[in-house]
């Protein structure tokens, strides 16, 4: 990809019915780099440990609780057979014949998400103690099984690591989406479970730079269009999308409220409980960082590389934000263009018009036919066509020794 640069130019909204905060970011102190270990704050007092990238097997086969099998079990030969796998899926797609894009869409997804994994390809330890796993997901893989039991890379981490309790559901410390990729950390014990969690839950807390935070992510995306802005904070609250359930959308407050109607319609259609439940949550503030790293080009189009700083833990809360402010991440199928989500992140066109500096609807349709054509050519090698966004950096203490701990995964595009 070619490098390009620009001049940077800032501009701050304030509207009085919402609260919409797309600023620069001089009061807030960007992470740049972790060895300082400012997160970890005064408890932080053990050297920091870094650890980059997945491990060999030779470094982590001491750990498998049972042995990896063979290359061409079930997937065959490494990326080639798993290739074949993937241009099943396209195919099994194509036959799906619903009058409803979104339904085709979401059996589409489902098709994918119960193909099987292969541990020699999609288990990738970057860290494991006695306590805790760290690895890598790769995009298009769920994190952990759901209430489908679909195949899953919590999944492998219990069959070929495992835990104390022997059940995946007790190692689950956090989750991503199944198409961003990046590290995932899972406990081996209840108790190391509850401490994590606690560190999670409480991770924004105290504000970034605070020097108290226990938990700390970066990511990287690479979003359509060339952002102007060269750093800066998205501050929108968001909500579950009545309209577009169970996306999530920018709340903006209106003299109706859609969510008892929504519940009494949804009991109608038997909806479990627990969906209505989250469907019905009230809107959450939702902070996230910014940082252009650089203007680059995508097959000719204009495409910029951000880092991200999710300073609230809300679902797609990254994937909303960057739409929200014109600036789409590349392959996202859901609040990209033509996604299953609200267009602009779920804000009105008259709001969002304000936002002069965003990338423009033939850009951004552009960039969509090119993701389309990368998935159905199954690249190998380039850009393949997966949702550019990768949890690039998880900082936390560990739960037993308090030691500050970095990892790190390159992003994949």
């Amino acid at each position: 990809m070619r490098k390009v640069r620009s001049l940077a130019i800032i501009h701050l909204v304030v509207l009085p019915w919402i609260a919409l905060s797309y600023a620069p970011a001089k009061s807030r102190k960007i992470h740049s780099d972790i060895r300082y270990v400012d997160w970890a704050g005064s408890k932080g007092l053990l050297p920091l440990q870094k650890f980059k990238n997945p491990m060999k097997i030779e470094k982590y086969r001491g750990w498998l609780r049972k042995q990896l099998p063979p290359t061409n079990w079930t997937l065959g030969n490494g990326a080639l057979e798993h290739g074949k796998i993937t241009r099943q899926i396209e195919e099994d797609h194509d036959t799906i014949n619903n009058d409803d894009e979104r339904d085709s869409n979401k059996a589409y997804a489902e098709l994918k998400a119960s193909q099987p994994l292969d541990p020699n390809i999609h288990l990738q330890p970057i860290y494991i103690d006695s306590h805790i796993v760290v690895v890598n997901k790769e995009s298009g893989v769920l994190s952990v099984p759901g209430p489908r039991r679909n195949p899953s890379v919590g999944g492998l981490v219990h069959e070929y690591i495992g835990n104390e309790e022997d059940d995946v559901d007790s190692m689950v410390v956090h989750r991503l989406d199944m198409d961003t990729s990046g590290i995932i950390c899972y406990a081996r014990n209840k108790y190391v479970l509850g401490v994590l969690h606690e560190a999670f839950r409480n991770k924004s807390k105290h504000g970034v730079g605070s020097g108290e935070e226990t938990v700390y992510k970066k990511y990287e995306a690479l979003v359509c269009g060339h952002m102007l802005n060269v750093e800066g904070e998205i501050d929108l609250p968001l909500v579950r999308d009545q309209n577009r359930p169970p996306f999530m959308k920018v709340h903006i407050e209106t003299p109706s409220d859609q969510t008892q109607d929504f519940i009494g319609n949804d009991i109608s259609i038997d909806k479990h409980m627990g969906y209505i439940k989250m469907m019905s949550k009230a809107p959450k503030e939702s902070l996230s960082l910014y940082r252009v790293l650089s203007w680059e080009y995508l097959h000719g189009l204009p495409v910029t590389r951000l880092e991200l700083i999710p300073i609230t833990g809300r679902t797609h809360q990254l994937r909303v934000h960057c739409a929200a402010i014109g600036y789409p991440i590349v392959g996202d199928c859901i609040y990209g263009y033509n996604g299953d989500g609200s267009p602009n992140g779920g804000l009105p066109d008259d709001i969002f018009s304000i936002f002069q500096s965003r990338a423009t609807a033939s850009i951004q349709q552009e960039i969509y036919e090119l993701v389309q054509k990368k998935q159905n050519q199954h690249s190998v090698g380039e850009y393949n066509g997966n949702m550019c966004l990768h949890a690039k950096q998880l900082c936390f203490l560990h739960p037993i020794t308090r030691a500050p701990m970095a990892f790190e995964n390159d992003a994949p595009f």
